[in-house]
């Protein structure tokens, strides 16, 4: 059950508690917390997953998707958002900053033979 204000909708996460989800938001197919500042939606039927932050007036507003629709013919997932400050690879000490909010978008390719490389790679210098 969700019930419907101005300002915000109350719906249920998987664990049963009533969170606020700004106007526009929506719970999709299951509702998850990640701890208390953000929610993840699914949403099957158009294969993504949204992120959700809290605001200072403890609503969960749209911070970002992650969409999952050329994984099967491309091996890509796409994140987009508005709300990308940076973004760390790898580590901390490889940044890539954004100043002017240009970057929204962030395409990535996975495939099972780059897994078996790394783990190559990876799990050789551990022995």
């Amino acid at each position: 059950m969700s019930q419907d204000t101005p300002e915000y909708t109350l719906a249920e996460t998987l664990g049963g508690r009533w969170r606020k989800l700004g106007p526009g938001v929506r719970a999709g197919t299951l509702l998850v917390e990640m701890g208390d500042a953000a929610l993840v939606s699914l949403h099957i039927s158009s294969q993504r997953l949204d992120i959700m932050l809290k605001d200072e007036q403890d609503v969960f507003q749209y911070a970002g998707d992650l969409t999952f629709e050329d994984l099967d013919r491309e091996g890509k997932m796409h994140f987009h958002s508005w709300s990308i400050e940076h973004i760390h690879m790898n580590n901390q000490h490889v940044r890539i900053d954004n100043p002017l909010n240009d970057l929204t978008s962030l395409f990535i390719k996975i495939s099972l033979a780059k897994r078996r490389e790394a783990e190559r790679r990876f799990l050789k210098q551990d022995e």
